[in-house]
């Protein structure tokens, strides 16, 4: 199997593109630029004896996507010669201290669960909320949203508004509990001379540690907010790698990737990162209407008693996570990935009905765990007509 760099990123940079449009005086040199990156990808390949189709699947994926790029139906936008173009509005608003309350409040959770003082937690809630709130304050003071903050400040923000919600403090709080119980127990269990510090927290990577000079037996665990859903086994393994070693784990990094890609993890991740993302809902994309979609199914499969939720596809392509269903906000949130000529429409609606479901079913707690795909949901999602077609195609596709 060959490798060829720079494929996922000229993919990338066709779908940006195309996104935002191209520019009536730049389409030839964009068709040219596509093909001419589909040829090299082909020569390479002819010289390897092999084809696009037996690539590692980042690259096989990023070649179908260009070899679906519709070249003869641009998006294409026109900016008259005489109009000037107007100011660029910074798109990054830095605030000071964010990032500090976020670390102060992380703190005072630290001390909420280590004293044993989850009875009222009404204050923390009411914390995180004032904060959001002056965040949100500040942002339209300038007449910009926390969409406009800078990467650091903006995942502050979206922590401390996802947390503001009594559920989720909840479930945070809970997994900082187990977090703590597992770590005890390793640390008797290995006689170790050892403390710890574990945090959740909207950060970029699923978790790392470190180990502090001062004191020298302290070891601090910073685990993305995703894991709050993960049981003990997994957090033990992330917990017993950072106290006793990854060599000492079996299958360490492959369980964690593997959670990584639930439902679970990618829900939430992809929660906080909507949090911030306020920009105008449209429903209408450029090949499909949400809205006709949904009265559609709404007829077919809930006897059209179902409220329409919000519906919007969001802002970013997205090849990971298809769909979501954002409960606080009744909003279903669709891939632009999926918003694409190539993508049969039996796809669209898969994946519609599956967020609508959620809708539907709720969440349900089952011995202190998150659940959300019971085995009703299953069944339901499987009544789809076209469910193994659909699911076939995207399994072949994304």
């Amino acid at each position: 199997m060959i490798r060829i760099k720079g494929v996922v990123k000229t993919a990338n940079e066709v779908q940006h593109a195309l996104q935002n449009g191209i520019l009536a005086s730049e389409a030839n040199s964009f068709k040219k630029f596509v093909k001419r990156s589909l040829k090299e990808i082909e020569q390479i390949c002819d010289r390897h004896n092999t084809s696009p189709s037996q690539l590692p699947k980042p690259s096989r994926n990023a070649y179908n996507y260009l070899k679906s790029v519709d070249l003869s139906n641009l998006p294409l936008v026109k900016i008259p010669q005489s109009t000037k173009k107007p100011p660029i509005k910074s798109s990054t608003l830095r605030l000071k201290n964010v990032v500090k309350q976020q670390s102060i409040i992380q703190t005072k959770i630290d001390n909420t669960v280590q004293n044993q003082t989850l009875d009222d937690t009404s204050c923390l809630r009411i914390t995180l909320q004032k904060h959001a709130t002056e965040i949100e304050n500040i942002c339209h003071n300038k007449q910009l949203t926390p969409t406009d903050l800078a990467t650091p400040s903006r995942r502050a923000y979206s922590w401390m508004k996802f947390l503001s919600n009594s559920d989720n403090l909840q479930l945070h709080l809970n997994a900082v509990t187990r977090g703590y119980e597992l770590a005890h127990k390793i640390i008797k269990n290995n006689r170790l001379n050892k403390q710890i510090s574990i945090t959740f927290g909207n950060y970029s990577g699923l978790y790392k540690y470190k180990t502090h000079r001062h004191p020298s037996n302290l070891i601090e665990i910073q685990l993305s907010e995703g894991f709050i859903r993960a049981d003990d086994s997994l957090l033990e393994i992330i917990i017993k790698s950072a106290l006793l070693g990854k060599n000492k784990i079996d299958n360490h990094q492959q369980s964690i990737r593997k959670f990584s890609m639930t439902d679970e993890y990618c829900d939430l991740v992809l929660e906080l990162d909507l949090i911030a993302d306020i920009d105008a809902e449209k429903s209408q994309g450029n090949y499909y209407d949400l809205e006709q979609l949904f009265a559609n199914i709404n007829r077919q499969y809930f006897a059209n008693k179902m409220a329409k939720p919000r519906l919007t596809w969001n802002q970013i392509s997205t090849k990971r996570k298809l769909g979501h269903y954002e409960r606080t906000k009744d909003r279903v949130v669709i891939s632009r990935t999926l918003d694409r000529q190539s993508v049969p429409k039996m796809v669209v609606e898969l994946v519609l009905y599956h967020e609508l479901l959620h809708k539907y079913y709720g969440v349900q707690f089952v011995n202190g765990k998150f659940r959300v795909h019971t085995s009703e949901f299953r069944r339901s999602e499987q009544e789809y007509q076209h469910y193994q077609a659909a699911t076939k195609w995207i399994n072949n596709n994304i």
